[in-house]
């Protein structure tokens, strides 16, 4: 059902000429307007005590050929009247409904009050806003109609665009927090862009610009969601190559878009070297890139590349560069990165040359300690402790947070030496 929600005024009711697109309406009743521009289903007057004895009566007369209904509000002269009308407007609100919201007479604090609710009923409800219109009278000028009288004519604005602002919030919000860019994705995909009237996809090189950032963006997330640090690299290198291309329009195209650049060159895998080519600046990169998990919460993802980016630094270490993603030999670095532990505990172990090149290290049990660490942590999660010893959750975490500084220790044992 298509509802128009208005609030009833208590000022005086002056004759005005309501335009709406090619539309038009001579009415002192801003409701009478909408109802003949939108055609809703039923109109609801959300009236208080003094808008009842000042223009009720004069609104129900003007929709007396449209469906309507009135709700009594109280003024809202205390924080728990204004959760009184907050909770009469949701009651309203049935979650198939297509709502738009008129704030034309909403008085003094309504307007962002009416404002809130409709993302609450939107978000909450699963209800459809469909507009937030306003009647602006006191942006117009006067003019005599047909009959002589003197009428304001009167813009009907959709404000419903700025809607898209809360949107950019969320959807900002879940990229800077939780590392996750498919809202940003989406809402450049549908052209919903703050302030940027005509859609990104008109070819424009300012809007393929921010296309590609946003596609860019939303790879190397998820990159960093799914552990995988080659992907991620190499889309953080587009989305760096896409932010110096945006930046030359993005103050005359998508100004309201500025912080959100300015977010993402403040995330620390960005302030890396963003080469692909294996190096000790590639682990650099990578621990940054595990610093960002454990920072955005993202726990197994963290821990499960903590374990592989230590036997690339082992790997590193023995100048096998070129050979990083060889399966052989990142198996030949695990045997040996175990049999440390192994030794470490006196026991008998299987050596090799990987490994005697590791006994050699001055604080070889250090290097042990730690890989014993991370994989018992990684290990944990991936079962999902349904092993024996498992830790505790509020453990557990506390030791996914210590894997970059972990890892620093490691990275800095090895080129030591």
């Amino acid at each position: 059902m298509r509802k128009c929600l208005s609030f009833v005024g208590t000022g005086e009711l002056k004759p005005a000429r309501y335009i709406y697109n090619e539309f038009q309406c001579d009415t002192s009743v801003i409701q009478e307007a909408l109802a003949k521009f939108y055609n809703p289903d039923l109109t609801i007057l959300f009236v208080t005590d003094k808008a009842k004895s000042n223009n009720l009566s004069t609104v129900i007369t003007s929709l007396s050929e449209h469906p309507y209904t009135t709700i009594d509000i109280p003024d809202g002269r205390t924080e728990s009247e204004l959760w009184m009308i907050f909770d009469k407007i949701i009651h309203a609100v049935s979650p198939d409904d297509e709502i738009l919201l008129d704030i034309t007479h909403a008085y003094r604090f309504l307007p962002f009050l009416a404002f809130l609710t409709a993302l609450y009923i939107r978000e909450v409800t699963g209800a459809t806003l469909a507009g937030i219109l306003y009647g602006a009278f006191e942006a117009g000028e006067d003019i005599y109609d047909q009959t002589g009288q003197t009428r304001r004519i009167t813009p009907v604005s959709d404000l419903t665009s700025f809607i898209i602002l809360t949107d950019w919030i969320m959807a900002v919000r879940s990229f800077i927090s939780f590392a996750d860019a498919r809202g940003i994705q989406a809402m450049v995909s549908e052209s919903r862009i703050p302030g940027f009237i005509s859609s990104p996809h008109q070819g424009t090189e300012s809007g393929s610009a921010l296309i590609h950032l946003a596609d860019s963006l939303h790879q190397f997330t998820a990159g960093i969601q799914l552990s995988r640090p080659i992907e991620a690299r190499e889309s953080g290198i587009e989305v760096l190559k896409h932010l110096v291309t945006i930046r030359n329009q993005i103050h005359s195209d998508f100004s309201a878009l500025n912080p959100v650049l300015d977010k993402i060159t403040e995330i620390s895998p960005f302030k890396q070297d963003m080469s692909t080519s294996p190096s000790w600046s590639t682990l650099e990169a990578q621990l940054a890139i595990i610093s960002y998990q454990v920072e955005k919460g993202l726990y197994l993802q963290a821990a499960e590349l903590a374990r592989e980016w230590m036997v690339t630094a082992v790997i590193c270490y023995h100048g096998l560069f070129s050979s990083w993603l060889n399966e052989n030999i990142r198996t030949d670095v695990e045997g040996a990165l175990h049999a440390l532990t192994i030794k470490k505990k006196g026991k008998q172990y299987k050596s090799s040359p990987i490994v005697r090149r590791l006994e050699k290290n001055p604080e070889w049990k250090k290097i042990a300690d730690i890989w014993h660490k991370i994989a018992r942590i990684r290990n944990d999660l991936a079962h999902c402790g349904m092993r024996e010893g498992r830790e505790d959750a509020k453990t557990l975490e506390k030791k996914v947070i210590a894997i970059p500084e972990e890892l620093t220790i490691f990275y800095q044992i090895l080129r030591r030496t």
